[in-house]
């Protein structure tokens, strides 16, 4: 704890005025709902689908990325009932989504999805985000028998955090444009697989890299090789006023299952605070406007990293609706 944790504001209560326009901000994105089928196969990684909804955009020769930035969110608005939708900016990402989630999950059923956060005036708002632990050339965990997600809707189960709205939202967005901030991030990738792989000298003779070192030196460079997403993993918190941290810190633990021994990367919480209780605020516009903003800790995930955060659950839980067969 610092000196400066007693100034600082956690969550902020929004006028009625700003509550209106975080339930329905002016930009309205195409939002569906997605209900697996009960006894359906649910890939855990669905790469396919990463790989089908891929749209890399540029523009002024390639110095500016206009790809789309598309948002996964898992919400918890009420005890009784979890809903997982996907966002896009335009219908024609929308029908490709809905095509690969189909071709993916036969049995799949979609609903219209709901934009904006409900959140009333007399609310708290707060919330924390994830990054990567490590520097982001080294991946998560992204082989998985089972849908990661099962672990962080476990912790939405109807009888936990009763008093408490829940957003979860992983904004991404592929990763093009900005040249020379993109070779500053492969050149110091392929530096560090170059130190993982050779000799290491000490203070009595050298020694040769560990099967560790050449692992995580091979997952470097699969992941520096191929296409990447900007990503943003951030919880929206409504409701818990003092217990906000504590909450944010229970529904982090869900995403633990994504450190990778190998390569020591985990996910790391950073929760919601400033000095200022407009910054909070500005927190929960960005995510009712599903835009990176300054509220972003946005990190670079590989494709398979990417599939694994965007999982459906395979298990059954009483506030989750599946498709009727």
């Amino acid at each position: 704890m610092s000196l400066l944790d007693p100034l600082l504001y956690y969550t902020t209560t929004p006028s009625e005025e700003e509550a209106e326009h975080l339930r329905k901000p002016a930009v309205q994105s195409h939002t569906i709902e997605v209900k697996t089928p009960r006894n359906g196969d649910i890939p855990a990684v669905p790469e396919n689908l990463v790989r089908a909804v891929t749209e890399l955009q540029s523009k002024y020769f390639g110095l500016l990325n206009t790809s789309p930035v598309a948002a996964f969110e898992i919400r918890r608005t009420h005890p009784d009932k979890i809903k997982f939708q996907f966002s896009t900016p335009t219908v024609r990402l929308e029908r490709k989504l809905r095509t690969h989630l189909t071709n993916e999950i036969p049995g799949i059923r979609f609903e219209e999805g709901t934009n904006g956060i409900p959140v009333a005036s007399e609310d708290t708002v707060g919330g924390g985000l994830l990054t990567t632990g490590r520097k982001d050339w080294y991946p998560l965990k992204h082989e998985f028998k089972q849908p990661p997600v099962n672990s962080v809707v476990s912790s939405l189960h109807r009888h936990a955090m009763r008093d408490t709205k829940f957003i979860v939202q992983i904004l991404f967005q592929p990763v093009i444009g900005k040249p020379l901030r993109r070779w500053y991030w492969r050149k110091r990738a392929y530096q560090r697989i170059g130190y993982l792989r050779k000799e290491k000298e000490k203070l009595w003779g050298s020694r040769n890299p560990t099967p560790r070192e050449k692992r995580q030196a091979d997952a470097i460079e699969d992941k520096a090789g191929t296409n990447r997403f900007h990503t943003s993993i951030r919880f929206l918190v409504i409701g818990a006023d003092e217990y906000t941290q504590s909450r944010v810190k229970e529904l982090s633990g869900g995403y633990n299952t994504f450190e990778n021994p190998d390569t020591g990367q985990y996910l790391d919480t950073v929760t919601v605070k400033s000095l200022r209780e407009q910054r909070v605020l500005d927190f929960a516009k960005t995510v009712a406007h599903r835009q990176f903003g300054s509220w972003s800790h946005s990190f670079q995930t590989s494709v398979p990293e990417l599939a694994a955060l965007l999982s459906l659950p395979s298990i059954e839980q009483e506030n989750i609706t599946q498709a009727e067969q």
